[in-house]
């Protein structure tokens, strides 16, 4: 996918102060087989390396969006959504990580279900 695609998932990671934790997440989203996605980091105020450590993750995929006042994680994920272009949104935490085929997955279930189906998760 280039920046002028609509990626059909938009992965939101809300993130604050934890620039040595967020690498994994983001890592663990760009080793998905699943590659239609954008990965949408909000970086709430962080007052420690976030940024830069965000930004040096080098794929075309990543947006990285700040908010200038801290405004807690419910607004960060919001914030990712009001920005999000994919069709689906899915949501992961600055500390914890995918396995490889879950967007695979996930999306497959959700293309096959029928319209009234409106959000699958796991474990």
């Amino acid at each position: 996918m280039n920046n002028n695609e609509t990626p059909l998932v938009s992965v939101i990671i809300p993130t604050f102060n934890r620039a040595k934790l967020v690498p994994r997440a983001i890592k663990s989203i760009l080793g998905q087989s699943y590659a239609d996605f954008e990965c949408i980091v909000v970086d709430d105020a962080s007052t420690d390396d976030t940024k830069k450590v965000v930004n040096s993750i080098k794929d075309e995929r990543i947006i990285y969006l700040r908010h200038q006042e801290n405004r807690h994680a419910s607004a960060a994920r919001n914030t990712g959504i009001k920005n999000a272009r994919g069709e689906f949104i899915a949501f992961l935490d600055d500390d914890d990580e995918w396995l490889p085929k879950k967007l695979e997955k996930q999306v497959k279930l959700l293309q096959c279900s029928s319209s009234k189906v409106g959000l699958v998760y796991c474990w």
